[in-house]
This record gives structure tokens, C-alpha cells and sequence, in this order.
């Protein structure tokens, strides 16, 4: 199988190695700086699911698309930024032979909303979805670590597509390490991974502390359930279901098991503001302010963290 990842960020590295480890060819397309480290030194990963070494041989990489020609591809693995996911279309769809081919995209991104935005750019029926609640951090251009791993990695599609054309990469991805399967229910599962993102990512940040800490405070505990309340109720009001039948359901969950599964775990959004990068607020807690205030429903609590984020987020250095 042929898998181009676009995105050579710690989510890209970290699906490519469970890839390649299956035996399947992957060229990831990233920053120069990125693409150099891979051709010299290969892809390495470390953490929860083993260390694994893969050598310059095993993988190609380019920092464009251009460099991939003629080529075709059975999946197209998208892991960029939510803040990058309409360029991103626009450049697969301009520089890729993507616009002539039927091959599934397969977006591994945070936030609600980046299929839609794909599908003004492809068929809808090509459009995938993956919900990846697996922690990966890059500490070096060519390293990934899995710090984290709380539930299968699900794909489907959120517009009726056949979600059996995904059952090859699941199996790949499975076979490679990572439990993987698709589902009929991806949109109960992106908007878990919702739930589960905007009371922690955006908290875990401000507050600067790992996952589990929040757990422990009467305090952030009080805002994390504001923030659940406030999430549920916007996607309920949207229109979309969920695995649970209240944000009471969910909470209970989220204490018993998903938050002591990521208790060490640091938010992608507190390495984003230590790295000086834009983080992905807009796609998490700010669609919860959009889509809220549309609806006429009282969103403060996801509004003041969103606030606070773009704070810090550009706050001029020290």
C-alpha cells in the first residue's frame, strides 16, 4: 500500500511509523527542516508502544507536492494544523494529482469543521475522518514519542461515504501497533474527542499543567464541567448525536476512565504557546463560541478560555 501523509508534525511522524512498521510505503510531505532530518537520519519513535528505528531507505519525504510527480496513492493522510486545513485542500487540490483520482482523504486533525471544508474542494464521498485521541510530541525533527493512547484510532465518514474503502488502512494501522477500525458513528466519536479536547487542551495550557492534575482541583474540575455543559448542549442543539445521553453520562466517563488514561499526558496547545506556534483554539473551543452565539445559547466559560488562549498566544515575548 502507498500512503502519502501530508503533515510531518508529531500526529503525521507518529501514524507513518505504524505505517511503515506494517511494511507499507510512506512519503510525508513537511517543513524543510523536517524533510532533511527524515532523508538523513530516518524516522524514529520512542514511548508507550515500543521504540521503533526506521532508516532513510524505509520512507521518502519532500517539502512539496510537486516532488511527488505522477505518483498515485491509495490513502491521502491529512495531519496539518486545523488553522491550515482550507490551504491544505487548496494545495493537494492545485499541486497533487488528487484532483484526478478517487482515492480516500483521510483527515487525522483536532477541532470540528475541517470536513466541511475539504468538501468544497473534493467529492464529499472522498472525504474521510480519523479520531485519534493518542498523545505524540515531537521533541525532534525526525522523533516522535507516544506519551498517550486512550481509545482506538476510528475511521469513517461524516457525509454517508463508504467507510469500508477504509477497512485496508485500519488493518494497516492495527497491524503496525496502533488499535485501529472504522466505524458508521464518526461523528459521535469527533465530537467525544470535542468533549474530551475543550475542557482540557485549552485548561491544560493556561493553567500549565499535565491532564490529570486538572482531575485533582475542586476548582478546574468546576470549569472543565462548565465547559462540558456548554459543548454538549451546542452539539445537541446542532443537530448531532452522541455515545452519551447527557453531559452528566459523559463526565462520569471522562473521571472513571479517559482522564486517568491521559493523567501525564501535556496538551498539544501548552507546546504550541512554550514554542511561540498559533495554537488550535478557533477549531476547538472557539467553534463552540461561533456555533453557540449563532444558536443563542450561553457559551462564557469555553469563551473566557478562548480568550485567555489568544492571550497567551500572542502576548509579546518577555
Amino acid at each position: 500500500m502507498n500512503v502519502l501523509v501530508f503533515g510531518a508534525g508529531a500526529v503525521g511522524l507518529g501514524l507513518s511509523s505504524f505505517l511503515v512498521q506494517a511494511g507499507h510505503r510512506v512519503h510525508l510531505v513537511g517543513k524543510e527542516k523536517t524533510v532533511v532530518a527524515l532523508r538523513e537520519n530516518g524516522l524514529k519513535r520512542r514511548g508507550i508502544f515500543g521504540q521503533a528505528c526506521f532508516s532513510p531507505q524505509q520512507l521518502t519525504a519532500s517539502s512539496n507536492l510537486a516532488e511527488t510527480g505522477r505518483e498515485t496513492f491509495d490513502f491521502y493522510m491529512v495531519c496539518t494544523k486545523s488553522f491550515d486545513t482550507e490551504n491544505s485542500a487548496r494545495q493537494l487540490k492545485e499541486e497533487s494529482t488528487l484532483a484526478h483520482q478517487k482515492s480516500p482523504i483521510v483527515l487525522c486533525q483536532n477541532g470540528w469543521g475541517n470536513a466541511e471544508i475539504f468538501a468544497r474542494f473534493f467529492p464529499e464521498e472522498q472525504v474521510f475522518n480519523a479520531r485519534v485521541i493518542t498523545g505524540f510530541i515531537r521533541p525532534e525533527p525526525h522523533v516522535v514519542d507516544v506519551t498517550v493512547h486512550a481509545q482506538p484510532v476510528h475511521l469513517g465518514s461524516l457525509f454517508d461515504g463508504d467507510f469500508n474503502r477504509l477497512r485496508a488502512l485500519a488493518e494497516a494501522l492495527s497491524l503496525g501497533g496502533i488499535p485501529s477500525a472504522v466505524t458508521g458513528d464518526i461523528g459521535k466519536d469527533l465530537w467525544a474527542k470535542m468533549l474530551y479536547n475543550c475542557p482540557l487542551n485549552a485548561l491544560g495550557a493556561i493553567l500549565q499543567v499535565p491532564y490529570g492534575h486538572l482531575g485533582e482541583n475542586e476548582n478546574s474540575r468546576a470549569l472543565m464541567e462548565q465547559i462540558v455543559a456548554e459543548v454538549f448542549q451546542v452539539m445537541r442543539k446542532l443537530g448531532y448525536a452522541s455515545h452519551w445521553q447527557s453531559a452528566g453520562d459523559y463526565l462520569k466517563d471522562f473521571y472513571d476512565q479517559l482522564l486517568p488514561s491521559t493523567y501525564e499526558h501535556e496538551s498539544s496547545m501548552l507546546q504550541d504557546i512554550r514554542a511561540g506556534r498559533r495554537t488550535e483554539i478557533e477549531a476547538l473551543n472557539g467553534v463552540i463560541v461561533r456555533e453557540g452565539e449563532k444558536l443563542g445559547l450561553d457559551v462564557a466559560c469555553n469563551e473566557t478560555v478562548r480568550k485567555q488562549i489568544l492571550f497567551l498566544q500572542n502576548k509579546p515575548p518577555l
